[in-house]
């Protein structure tokens, strides 16, 4: 993903936009993935700061969820 990121910065990334930062989110029949990558020395702001980063198996329970309910919006029983 890394390569993606740094491809992504160097030949379509506006000068004045912050460097990208990469995030995986996927689910196979075995395995939920939650990855993410951000560019070397990187400085990450945000709207609101939390003392502690949510733990990875939460953020994958979460993602498992999110599939779960948009495959039954669009009425798939997978």
């Amino acid at each position: 993903m890394q390569m993606y990121v740094n491809y992504y910065d160097r030949n379509v990334k506006q000068s004045y936009e912050n460097p990208t930062v990469g995030i995986l989110l996927c689910e196979t029949a075995n395995q939920t993935l939650v990855e993410l990558t951000l560019p070397e020395n990187a400085n990450i702001y945000a709207a609101q700061y939390t003392r502690y980063l949510p733990d990875k198996m939460l953020i994958q329970n979460k993602l498992k969820e999110w599939i779960k309910e948009y495959n039954h919006e669009k009425g798939c029983n997978i």
